[in-house]
């Protein structure tokens, strides 16, 4: 499986969703290639075998709420991509 993520380190919560997939990544024993790219951005986007998993809103749902894919997200992405195998 090949992983990128581009995604800016200066952003804590950016940083945080690095860590997780790395930490899924590692836990669940994936055979995979992550190919990190670090770039001034406002939403970490995931390549997963050319599937790319962004947001996709112009505007938050609401007050606070984050704009870009969740732990969940990410999660539910790298399981699908593993049962497709």
């Amino acid at each position: 499986m090949e992983i990128g993520l581009i995604y800016s380190k200066s952003d804590p919560r950016q940083a945080e969703a690095r860590n997780f997939l790395k930490r899924f990544v590692a836990e669940r024993g994936i055979v995979a290639r992550i190919v990190e790219s670090e770039q001034p951005v406002a939403s970490p986007t995931l390549i997963i075998n050319g599937q790319t998993l962004c947001e996709q809103r112009t505007r938050p749902r609401s007050a606070g709420a984050s704009m870009f894919p969740s732990f969940d997200d990410i999660a539910h992405a790298l399981e699908r991509h593993l049962w497709s195998l």
